[in-house]
């Protein structure tokens, strides 16, 4: 038997109404959080994984679908550490996404809905989420309509992205966790902490433009030293998923050169090798003892990512 044509919920108005009422109700009872799109640099196709950076940030309401706390594995002690592994869900209506996010979002990370990759920061927690799975369907066609986004989010692991979304607590993420690497350079000249500095590879890509590697300062020391430190230094400018390490002794072609501070050293020295320097604030860490024994016997490198000697 068929439906009454006397009644229909696919109404305009009662839909909008309907839609205009779960605003209300997230704007009352949820959470303030901030969403940040995944900018996608290059991508690995041997490894199936992609050099990822964030750079814009919208803040914006959502409702925490988990009432009663995270979802999820919880904490687990393994051999490896303790493993977080809450959970969340997230509801965002449509309208409130597409006005806050979806027409501000510029470059490659413009897009019309939320998108898997991209991350939530919750402002109350301080805690960063990354988008597993985008539900476009729930609640099911509620008056002929679907009014909102539910997105299932897991706990942020950093693996070496960039950070630069104008906001300190969120960035302070790379600045924690970045592995970071000392150059002693011929210069004098201060480097401005936290400026892109580039060096050119000595090739160009099919345009004729010149292919740099890309990393960022976190630290300068002068006084004779003229040591500077750089975080996510394998960031190469061609976009073809080849990342490459700064050159020692480079010629004056290839200077590493300060985007904002004009600075423009050449690198005599990579002290990376004899000392491995990370942000591990763990004091019982055996990160750097590992890397340095290891390197003499299997090489590491991002250019041989299966360790083969």
């Amino acid at each position: 038997m068929a439906t009454s044509v006397y009644f229909s919920g696919a109404v305009k108005s009662e839909q909008d109404l309907y839609e205009d009422l779960v605003t209300e109700s997230i704007k009352i009872f949820g959470q303030d959080v901030v969403y940040i799109p995944r900018e996608q640099i290059a991508e690995d196709d041997l490894l199936n994984e992609t050099w990822n950076q964030y750079t814009q940030a919208f803040p914006i309401e959502m409702w925490l679908e988990n009432v009663e706390g995270f979802e999820g594995d919880g904490n687990l002690l393994g051999k490896f550490g303790l493993e977080i592994r809450d959970q969340g869900t997230f509801v965002v209506t449509k309208r409130r996404w597409e006005q806050t996010v979806g027409q501000v979002t510029t470059g490659n990370a413009s897009r019309l809905k939320p998108a898997e990759g991209d991350l939530i920061y919750m402002t109350m927690t301080k805690r960063l989420f990354e988008i597993k799975y985008v539900e476009p369907k729930s609640p099911f066609y509620q008056l002929a309509k679907l009014p909102t986004y539910t997105l299932t989010a897991e706990l942020f692991e950093y693996n070496d992205q960039h950070f630069d979304t104008g906001w300190n607590e969120i960035d302070q993420v790379e600045w924690d966790n970045a592995t970071s690497y000392s150059y002693i350079v011929n210069g004098s000249t201060a480097y401005d902490l936290g400026e892109k500095v580039t060096q050119w590879t000595g090739s160009n890509d099919s345009g004729g433009d010149p292919i740099n590697v890309v990393g960022y300062v976190s630290g300068w020391e002068g006084g004779g030293v003229n040591r500077v430190t750089i975080i996510s230094p394998h960031q190469s400018t061609n976009g073809d998923g080849t990342f490459k390490s700064f050159f020692v002794d480079a010629d004056a072609n290839q200077s590493l050169v300060g985007t904002e501070s004009g600075t423009s050293s050449n690198i005599t020295h990579d002290q990376s090798g004899d000392e491995k320097t990370f942000y591990n604030k763990d004091v019982f860490a055996d990160n750097d003892e590992f890397e340095v024994a290891g390197d003499s016997v299997i090489d590491f490198t991002e250019s041989n990512p299966f360790g083969d000697p």
